[in-house]
């Protein structure tokens, strides 16, 4: 599957704001343990510091109990747990415990619970801590998705505003911004992409398609995180969804052109044809008169000038059916018929006395039926035996050979010519082919197409070393009729 490449644009690309990146959360899923550092160490035990100097402070000023330095503590866990990471809120409860208990519980600077009293402080303490970090926890939690999300919508926003510009230059760029490495977009299915620790690689599908894939490579070993794989994938799709939209616009625009050429072809045969037979009646009707009252000298002149003339007739009359067919108004009339009889009929009333004398019928299956149009049919058995008396030695013999077989009959028209071309042969039933043959309109054989599809025909050719080529068409068989004018219902 290919598909109309991305191309790069000369604008200025659109960056992202430079608050928006994902490449810590994309490329590596660090623990809330791991992000804790010796700063934010330093920052407990300056805070365990100051709230043990103001409760000291207050208990020597106003004499307070160590009832009242708990809650000092405690309000102090609180405000500043809000502000540092989850590790830090827990550090912070745990130090103030520690520096409560051995500085104004009970015997100072010791460390012991000697009350009931006490312990119940310290559960309370400790428990108050397990639920503020937990709390504190989700909170930053949902922060970070909240921002996650925005800064994702944002994202998704540019990238497909690059890709409705056809812009592969600022999409890459986009995707580089914000998750780091270095984005590829590969427009190739046959491309076997492999995944490595420092390659993300997704493919393009949408629908039953496929486009290729979207890579970034990465200068070092990722571990990508949930976030990151998800927010990839959403791209990929992106991509992908653009493609089958630009796959479906180009597929709709072959359709109309297509659309367009077919009516223009039909008004232009139309109109031809009804320009011509006016003049060529005209040209009859005075080579007739001029055939009476010529001299023996302009004999010549005059039949050439009236083969002229038919073969416009001739010309005029494929026109008209294949115009007739194209637009349906002429519908085929489908009856039973003996394949031999049918051939037989249609060889004395259509074909030409020259080509009958050198034609030769075999007949391989007399008892061999078929359910056809006489008349479509007989043109397309007419147009095979032309070809083949006018593409073939003057006294060389023409064979018509009816077989039945596989369920089909085939009528087949072998001549003793030159054959036709390899480079002809896949376009020889097409419209205005005319392979070397510049003397022709090329309509015939494509009046046969036309026709056979109309009788659910099937047309070959092929050549037969050493000399000649077989036309044949093939049609359904059916079980003997019992009348020979058995109508179609």
């Amino acid at each position: 599957m290919s598909t109309a490449p991305l191309e790069p644009s000369a604008e200025s690309p659109q960056g992202l704001p430079s608050n928006i990146s994902f490449q810590q959360e994309f490329i590596q899923a660090k623990s809330s343990w791991q992000k804790f550092n010796f700063i934010n160490l330093l920052n407990v035990i300056i805070i365990i510091g100051i709230t043990t100097l103001v409760c000291s402070l207050a208990t020597w000023w106003l004499h307070l109990k160590p009832e009242a330095c708990c809650l000092i503590f405690l309000g102090s866990t609180v405000l500043f747990g809000a502000i540092l990471p989850p590790p830090a809120t827990f550090l912070l409860a745990l130090f103030s415990l520690i520096s409560w208990n051995f500085f104004f519980v009970g015997e100072p600077y010791s460390l012991s619970i000697d009350t009931a009293d006490e312990l119940i402080l310290h559960l309370l303490f400790i428990l108050f801590a397990i639920v503020m970090n937990q709390l504190t926890a989700g909170l930053r939690q949902r922060e970070r998705e909240s921002r996650q999300s925005e800064h994702k919508a944002h994202l998704l926003r540019a990238c497909q505003t690059a890709l409705a510009s056809d812009n592969t230059k600022d999409f890459l760029d986009l995707i580089t911004q914000a998750c780091g490495g270095t984005a590829q977009l590969v427009l190739d299915t046959d491309y076997a992409p492999t995944t490595t620790s420092r390659t993300l690689v997704s493919p393009l599908v949408c629908s039953t398609e496929s486009y290729g894939f979207l890579k970034i490579d990465f200068t070092e070993t990722i571990k990508p995180t949930a976030f990151g794989t998800s927010l990839f994938e959403e791209i990929s799709r992106l991509a992908a969804t653009h493609l089958e939209r630009q796959r479906l616009l180009t597929t709709k625009e072959k359709a109309q052109k297509a659309a367009v050429s077919e009516r223009l072809g039909r008004a232009l045969l139309d109109n031809v044809t009804h320009e011509i037979k006016t003049p060529v009646a005209i040209m009859l009707a005075s080579i007739h008169r001029l055939r009476a009252h010529s001299e023996n000298q302009h004999t010549e002149d005059i039949t050439n000038i009236s083969d002229a003339a038919k073969r416009l007739v001739r010309i005029t009359e494929e026109l008209t059916l294949v115009s007739s067919v194209k637009t349906q108004m002429l519908r085929a009339r489908t009856e039973y018929c003996n394949a031999a009889e049918l051939a037989e009929e249609i060889i004395g009333q259509s074909v030409p006395n020259k080509i009958r004398e050198r034609l030769k019928v075999i007949i391989d299956s007399p008892a061999a039926c078929v359910r056809t149009d006489p008349q479509f049919f007989g043109i397309i058995l007419t147009n095979f035996l032309s070809n083949a008396a006018r593409h073939s030695p003057p006294e060389s013999p023409i064979h018509l050979l009816i077989k039945e077989q596989n369920g089909k009959v085939m009528f087949a028209v072998t001549d003793q010519g030159k054959g036709v071309l390899e480079v002809d042969l896949p376009h020889i039933f097409e419209r205005f082919y005319r392979g070397e043959n510049p003397g022709s309109l090329g309509l015939g054989l494509s009046i046969c197409r036309e026709i056979a599809g109309v009788l659910n025909a099937e047309l070959t050719v092929h050549n037969r070393p050493p000399l000649g080529a077989e036309f044949a068409v093939h049609l359904t068989a059916v079980p003997p009729y019992l009348e020979k004018d058995d109508p179609s219902p």
